[in-house]
């Protein structure tokens, strides 16, 4: 999907930005996919559904926001992932995601919390309200923005933004829309994303060794990083000791 198209399906001149938990790349490492690349799928995928939901996106034209039309931002195979999105699949068995067909259709804050007015709530106050899609429509609810630490509500990233990370979504849209960068992209740009976050905006790091706590070759890394930087995301400095380079210094921009 381009640039233009997502920018109008995600709304994002209206919506609100969201938090990502700091755990999710340990989370991620410890479950079993076919592949590093769809590690980086699920990544982007939750980064999605709980922008989408946090932004109540259902209460417009709903089948838009079908499963289906989400994992097409990602990949044109749905079959090849579903493993990773389908009920009781990884990231439901995460306690990442639940399947669910009650979902928000707006938002508002009482008393200062976040709350969600909900389908199912709507249709009990208005019987004859009719669906505007499909009777088999699901929803993923993002599990960690809600509640998060020991599964109390109020606790989750919607309300909560210790030891998460943010990612603006024009920058989601500008990393996911680049051919070249996709969800792995926007996997390894979350992961500096976090460490600069915890270091000051000065993350100091070799390819190597930054290749090695992702998940993916020095270069892959050096492949990913290089367009990061060619795209104004990321800008890196090399430490320079007695004449040799060293390490690189990565900052988000």
């Amino acid at each position: 999907m381009n640039k233009e198209y997502l920018e109008q399906w995600l709304n994002v001149s209206e919506s609100v930005n969201v938090q990502m938990p700091n755990e999710i790349f340990e989370d991620l490492s410890k479950a079993e996919f076919k592949s590093f690349n769809h590690k980086c799928f699920a990544y982007a995928y939750y980064y999605l559904i709980c922008y989408i939901y946090r932004n109540a996106l259902y209460g417009g034209k709903t089948d838009q926001y079908s499963q289906q039309n989400i994992i097409n931002v990602f990949t044109s195979d749905k079959s090849s992932v579903s493993y990773i999105t389908k009920s009781k699949g990884i990231l439901d068995s995460m306690n990442y995601t639940k399947t669910t067909t009650d979902y928000p259709v707006s938002y508002y804050m009482d008393d200062g919390v976040l709350e969600f007015g909900l389908i199912k709530e709507l249709r009990m106050k208005i019987p004859e309200l009719e669906m505007n899609h499909s009777p088999r429509f699901f929803v993923k609810e993002p599990l960690k923005a809600t509640a998060r630490f020991d599964r109390e509500d109020y606790t989750g990233t919607f309300y909560s933004f210790q030891n998460t990370h943010k990612l603006d979504v024009e920058d989601f849209i500008k990393i996911i829309s680049d051919k070249r960068l996709g969800h792995v992209g926007l996997y390894i740009y979350g992961y500096i994303s976090m460490m600069c976050d915890k270091y000051n905006n000065k993350f100091q790091i070799t390819n190597a060794q930054l290749g090695d706590f992702v998940g993916c070759s020095e270069r892959t890394m050096k492949k990913y990083t290089q367009r990061l930087e060619e795209l104004n995301l990321v800008e890196s400095t090399r430490i320079i000791y007695d004449k040799k380079q060293l390490d690189k210094v990565y900052s988000i921009i």
